[in-house]
C-alpha cells in the first residue's frame, strides 16, 4: 500500500507556480502526516496545537522552506508531502459538524486570481473523498497556526458524501 500522497502524484502547479514572486514555500509551512515523519525529521519541526503537537517543514521565522533551492524551486517535489501537494487546497476538520471541509487557500495568487483550473480542483476533491485521514490528526492540522483566508469549496461528510 503506498503513501497517501502518492494517490496525488498528479498534482502537478509548476506551470501556475512558475512565475509567482510571493513564493509559498518562503512564507508557508506544510503539516506533515504521520507517515511523513520520518522522512523529513532532520528538517522538521513541532507544532504546536490546542490538541497536541504536529510536525511541519517550509517556511519558518523568516527562513524559507530548506528544501527550496537557489532557482526557487522544490528540491523534493517527486516526494513533498501531502499538505505540499494539496497546497492551496486545504482539507479541515469542522468541529461543530464533523465534517471534512475542502477549501482554496486565498493566499495563493493563482487562486485570488482564478488561475488554478477546476478540473485539476475536481480530480483534487476526488481523490480527497477517497483518502482515509486519521480525524484526531485531522483536528491538530486544522488547529495549527495559519492565516486562514480560504474560501469553501466543498463540504464531506465521514461517508465522503457531499451535503
Amino acid at each position: 500500500m503506498g503513501r497517501k500522497s502518492d494517490k496525488f502524484a498528479f498534482v502537478n502547479f509548476g506551470s501556475i507556480c512558475s512565475n509567482c514572486s510571493e513564493n509559498c514555500c518562503r512564507r508557508f509551512y506544510a503539516v506533515l502526516l504521520p507517515e511523513e515523519e520520518e522522512d523529513f525529521r532532520e528538517r522538521s519541526f513541532e507544532l504546536k496545537t490546542e490538541l497536541g503537537c504536529v510536525r511541519a517543514i517550509g517556511a519558518r521565522s523568516g527562513a524559507p522552506c530548506p528544501y527550496l533551492d537557489e532557482a526557487g524551486m522544490c528540491s523534493i517535489y517527486p516526494k513533498r508531502p501531502l499538505d505540499c501537494r494539496l497546497w492551496p487546497v486545504m482539507v479541515y476538520y469542522d468541529f461543530e459538524t464533523g465534517d471534512r471541509v475542502v477549501y482554496l487557500d486565498l493566499d495563493c495568487p493563482a487562486v485570488s486570481s482564478g488561475r488554478i483550473p477546476r478540473d485539476l480542483i475536481e480530480s483534487i476533491v476526488s481523490k480527497i473523498r477517497e483518502l482515509d485521514t486519521d480525524e484526531e490528526w485531522l483536528k491538530k492540522y486544522t488547529l495549527a497556526p495559519w492565516p486562514n483566508h480560504l474560501i469553501e469549496i466543498v463540504r464531506l461528510r465521514n461517508s465522503g458524501a457531499v451535503h
